[in-house]
């Protein structure tokens, strides 16, 4: 065989070239460029939904920018209402442009009459290069499920009353519209109660997407002295004529408060150095739960002792009392004058002191031997008198 020369040679390799470049112009010109033709674009082409009931779907059109496309739906049932909302208008012409978001939805309405079955529609997109057409299957059914729900994450918290109890809860929207609700809660009376999105706690209202949820907090401040109960808390969500509710419940422990004081109020007493002496004290619940286990101490001066009758208490309902004896015994050697002393009730959750002054006075004995001393010093001194007074 004669060989090529080398002319041919080039002449096929350019040949070569040529026919690559013009093969990949087109894929090249499909994965970084626009689309050149007018495209609709769903990702649900077949849903379901009740008579009454208003289905939305996404739509997304494609095709070169500046391109005016305008927007039909077809093969709507008579008595049906089905149109394409963009930006909140009701829409049947757009241009496409690649740095605008169109967020188009068909919107379709079912009326409460409508027989069950499955309906085919029609979204026609006419540009003025192309067309194109997007057929969507509706099914309507008695109870295909969807609708709304409000659930709790933990429906029943319990705690002391002077404590805020939050609640979390999701409100679900499984419906295929946008839908606003309005929060409500209600709960006893004197409780602030208050119900809103999860991080925004002065709203009152939320929006929730078609098959979106949103998280909503339930704050709930009971009075400082509610009694121990459990206490229900409701909270409602009424939106796009759905009404969900769900109820809360909060167990009030009760909250511990100790009074520690004296049946008439007097916080100052006297005592005789070396000698016991009795004061009376009051423990006093002043909160709403039990006060069990209360214990008594006290905190007098070095040498002093005190000590208390009973020592403990088994239990203090809440609004009642008990009555304490305290025995305090200063020491011997006590030197007139006011000392302080403190006294102490407590339980495991709250303790409560009172501070009371005491008066330290000498004992009698003391003055009688004065007496004596001064008495014995008058004799002496007459029977001098009468001695020497008669020299």
């Amino acid at each position: 065989m004669k060989e090529w020369s080398w002319y041919t040679r080039v002449g096929l390799a350019l040949l070569l070239i040529i026919t690559s470049l013009v093969v990949a112009a087109p894929a090249a010109a499909q994965d970084g460029e626009s689309p050149r033709s007018v495209r609709l674009i769903t990702p649900y082409l077949g849903v379901a939904a009740e008579p009454g009931d208003t289905t939305s779907l996404t739509l997304d059109v494609a095709g070169p920018p500046g391109e005016v496309v305008d927007l039909e739906v077809t093969g709507v049932p008579e008595g049906w209402d089905a149109h394409i909302r963009g930006g909140g208008f009701v829409v049947d012409r757009v241009m496409v442009d690649e740095a605008t978001d169109l967020d188009l939805r068909l919107e379709i309405d079912v009326p409460p009459t409508a027989a069950e079955g499955t309906y085919e529609l029609g979204v026609v997109a006419q540009g003025s290069s192309s067309t194109d057409r997007l057929d969507v299957a509706l099914l309507v059914a008695q109870a295909v499920g969807g609708g709304v729900s409000l659930n709790a994450e933990f429906p029943a918290l319990r705690g002391p009353s002077d404590v805020e109890f939050s609640f979390s809860l999701e409100l679900l929207n499984e419906t295929g519209e946008e839908l606003q609700f309005g929060l409500q809660a209600q709960g006893p009376d004197g409780w602030l109660i208050s119900a809103g999105p999860a991080g925004q706690s002065r709203a009152s209202s939320v929006t929730v997407d078609a098959s979106g949820s949103q998280r909503v907090s339930v704050d709930v401040d009971p009075p400082d002295f509610t009694p121990t109960g459990v206490y229900p808390v409701l909270v409602q969500a009424a939106g796009g004529g759905e009404t969900v509710s769900a109820e809360l419940l909060v167990e009030i422990t009760g909250n511990f408060a100790v009074a520690l004081t004296t049946p008439d109020e007097r916080l100052n007493f006297d005592v005789v150095a070396g000698d016991s002496t009795e004061v009376p004290l009051l423990v006093v619940n002043q909160g709403t739960a039990p006060l069990t286990e209360v214990t008594l101490s006290g905190t007098p001066p070095r040498g002093w002792d005190v000590s208390f009758s009973p020592q403990s208490i088994d239990r203090i309902e809440p609004g009642g009392s008990a009555e304490v004896t305290a025995v305090v015994t200063p020491s011997s050697d006590a030197i007139a004058g006011d000392y302080r002393i403190t006294m102490q009730a407590g339980v495991a959750e709250t303790t409560d002191s009172v501070e009371m002054r005491v008066t330290v006075e000498t004992s009698a004995l003391w003055g009688l031997i004065g007496v004596g001393v001064i008495l014995v010093a008058l004799a002496g001194l007459g029977l001098v008198f009468r001695r020497f007074g008669r020299r």
